[in-house]
């Protein structure tokens, strides 16, 4: 559902025996409608006085001022200093409080990142491992719930403080089942449909979501960076080439949150065999497989393992690498400039380890890409590095779970 240039996930039928912030943040009533309401517009306009407050509810000023006491009062929102004055008193400004509340915003990738946030998106506490072929998925969550059970022990927090768990992970997911179904160019093995949602379940009785990562992301740069009222395309690009999509504030999930088949778009009809059986997918040339795979065709000696490997290489003007990725970056940007020909957005933000360290490499992508973008596309088209880096997956999550709580409100 859209309200306000967002996008939520409907909680109205979890039972849940949730407390404090949580349960006020979970109950449906109408009741709570405006109070709930009222919250919402604070924290996402993140300072607002009672005058624009007034403007926005139909209610008596009396009925808001109790409303604002009321949250005030349980410590949910919070004075934010004093705004201009606008001919008479200065008016008192309102924030909401980012301590309210903690929410897990995780991502399960090629490596795993769990980040704590407070209710501003701020990370509190971060920890980060490498997916390796010996994790099963029990191992995996094990871990995963082990270092989230940590971070609460280090900072005092209990169940009551966590307001609920967002996951980005790679696709494809059925986001309706909490499930990662077969992930693409994943390390470990035995993820063939796997409950995530389910196995947290067991030990965090809160509100928990699943996401393909590059929607997540998106989600969290429209967020955070206040791309409101633009469409987003956001592409990362690394083993393979996942793309997700805002328009008109709604996030674009596929059924299956396959957000990795992007990286099955066609560049070179009849061209080079992908792992997916077809030929001239874009993952068969733009891809860390596909350019490792090709460096070694191109020159026995040259056996590069890992996206370190290569950017270092790159580093160091190896001239098969740089020929490599010169190719590989041309087929990225033709492809992004596919995408902006059917999708007319207004930003696209570009993700991934050698867009994020190797400038050469992020301006061939964006060159090609301009070069064939349709010439009325290019007006105001904005295309570079997303600002969050790795960490856009996990704080999208977060906001995505967190934004759900309000989808009755509309």
């Amino acid at each position: 559902m859209l309200i306000g240039s967002l996008w939520y996930t409907d909680y109205s039928n979890w039972k849940w025996g949730a407390t404090l912030f949580r349960e006020f943040l979970l109950d449906p009533s109408k009741k709570n409608a405006n109070k709930k309401a009222l919250y919402e517009l604070i924290h996402r306009k993140r300072l607002v006085s009672k005058g624009d407050l007034l403007d926005a509810f139909a209610v008596p000023q009396t009925t808001l001022t109790r409303m604002i006491h009321d949250l005030e009062r349980k410590g949910w929102i919070q004075s934010g200093g004093i705004g201009p004055s606008k001919g008479g008193r200065p008016p008192v400004l309102y924030k909401a409080n980012p301590l309210s509340g903690y929410i897990f915003g995780i991502e399960i990738a090629r490596s795993v990142q769990v980040l704590l946030l407070n209710l501003e998106f701020a990370v509190i506490d971060k920890k980060v491992f490498l997916v390796t072929k010996k994790f099963t998925p029990d191992e995996m969550m094990s871990r995963i719930m082990n270092d989230m059970k940590q971070m609460m022990a280090n900072h005092q927090l209990n169940d009551s403080d966590l307001v609920g768990i967002g996951v980005g992970a790679i696709g494809p997911v059925d986001r309706e089942k909490g499930k990662m179904i077969h992930p693409e160019s994943f390390r470990s093995f035995g993820w063939e449909e796997v409950s995530i949602v389910g196995k947290m379940e067991q030990q965090f009785h809160v509100p928990i979501i699943l996401n393909n990562g590059a929607n997540t992301a998106a989600i969290a740069e429209y967020k955070i960076q206040e791309y409101s009222n633009k469409n987003l395309l956001y592409c990362i690009s690394g083993y393979g080439i996942r793309c997700g999509i805002i328009q008109a504030g709604s996030s674009l999930n596929s059924k299956q949150g396959d957000a990795s088949s992007y990286g099955h778009m066609i560049v070179q009809p009849g061209g080079r065999m992908c792992t997916c059986g077809k030929k001239g997918c874009l993952n068969a040339y733009s891809s860390f497989g596909a350019m490792f795979d090709l460096v070694q065709q191109i020159d026995s000696s040259l056996v590069l393992t890992s996206p370190e490997n290569l950017i270092d290489a790159l580093q160091n003007g190896e001239p098969t690498v740089e020929a490599v990725t010169h190719e590989a970056a041309y087929y990225y940007g033709l492809a992004i400039a596919n995408m902006v020909n059917v999708l007319h957005p207004d930003v696209v933000l570009l993700q991934g380890k050698l867009i994020e360290q190797n400038e050469r490499y992020l301006n061939r992508v964006i060159a090609v890409a301009k070069e064939h973008i349709y010439a009325s596309h290019l007006t105001d088209l904005h295309i570079g590095k997303g600002k969050l880096g790795r960490e856009a997956v996990a704080i999208g999550a977060a906001v995505e779970l967190f934004q759900g709580f309000f989808v009755e409100i509309g």
